[in-house]
């Protein structure tokens, strides 16, 4: 099931935006995350949503071929609190 976000609903935090900002993730990057990435659990409510070779496929073929400069982004993501706001954004190593 893909879960559509709504930009009003999922507010970022300001720990969120300067970690965006120092790390050079795209807010569409996000957005996809939000859109087509995998949930699990984070703790305390919150979710870390992420792509799986699965989610990544299905952002893929929603893209077409704009997916090559979503390449290097491919290893991101987000954590969402169980209220919809943005807590932080990184890079899995």
């Amino acid at each position: 099931m893909i879960r559509i976000h709504c930009d009003v609903s999922n507010i970022m935090t300001s720990h969120a935006l300067r970690r965006q900002k120092q790390r050079s993730i795209p807010q569409a990057v996000i957005d996809a995350l939000l859109d087509f990435g995998e949930r699990c659990p984070a703790g305390s409510g919150a979710e870390s949503v992420y792509f799986t070779k699965r989610t990544w496929r299905r952002f893929a073929s929603y893209v077409g071929t704009a997916i090559n400069g979503y390449e290097r982004y491919r290893s991101c993501y987000v954590i969402e609190a169980a209220d919809g706001a943005i807590i932080t954004t990184a890079f899995r190593h």
